[in-house]
């Protein structure tokens, strides 16, 4: 029996993971595209397909959803908000991306490694974390829950990401830094410092934002 499968979001990056997951999961035996979830829509989307909001579909234990979503904090937030329901959250690695070794990495549900990404070894990735197009993760680093990596990010070995961690288009992590829970890293940034907590940093090399 194949089971419903939805993608929270029906924005720009719901219609990319749209094609991620018909390129990565066996669409004809185990599960059916049944559509989008989104809070602020609902008709028809991407392709015709239905956009329902959250009351509108029926969704019981026996379906999969993928949270096609940026955001950290609302990833969070979507994932309390399912806890009552045993949905199935598949980890999605598209076949393009490459895991060099499959043994020493450690994938969270909920996950996705896009397109052209590269993960080296001894590497733990978290629940619902995004990696978005063409980044690269070195050696023993470490990814927290619900965080993204938007396209082209590169982070070097012995890294650690906190929780709920957002990371901008071309930004470089260099080699043993940490970034704190929250933290944001602006867009081309070149990050050589520990990162606090909540803190947003920018810049070559990055430096946080005065509030």
């Amino acid at each position: 029996m194949q089971k419903p499968f939805y993608l929270f979001g029906a924005g720009g990056l719901g219609k990319e993971y749209y094609h991620y997951i018909l390129q990565t999961f066996d669409f004809e035996s185990d599960y059916v595209f049944k559509g989008y979830l989104d809070d602020a829509a609902s008709g028809l989307s991407f392709r015709n397909h239905p956009i329902f909001k959250t009351e509108e579909a029926s969704l019981g234990d026996e379906c999969a959803m993928l949270f096609a979503v940026g955001s950290p904090q609302v990833k969070r937030e979507l994932d309390e908000r399912y806890k009552s329901i045993r949905i199935e959250f598949p980890v999605l690695v598209h076949p393009r991306a490459i895991l060099v070794d499959l043994n020493g990495i450690k994938v969270g549900e909920g996950a996705a490694i896009c397109p052209g990404s590269v993960l080296t070894t001894e590497i733990v990735v978290g629940r619902h974390v995004l990696i978005n197009l063409n980044c690269t993760v070195g050696h023993d680093a470490q990814i927290g829950d619900y965080s993204s990596l938007m396209p082209g990010v590169h982070i070097s070995g012995q890294v650690r990401i906190g929780k709920e961690v957002m990371i901008g288009t071309g930004a470089v992590v260099l080699n043993g830094v940490t970034i704190g829970n929250g933290a944001t890293v602006g867009a081309g940034a070149v990050v050589n410092k520990d990162v606090p907590e909540g803190a947003t940093v920018v810049g070559v090399p990055a430096k946080p934002i005065q509030r």
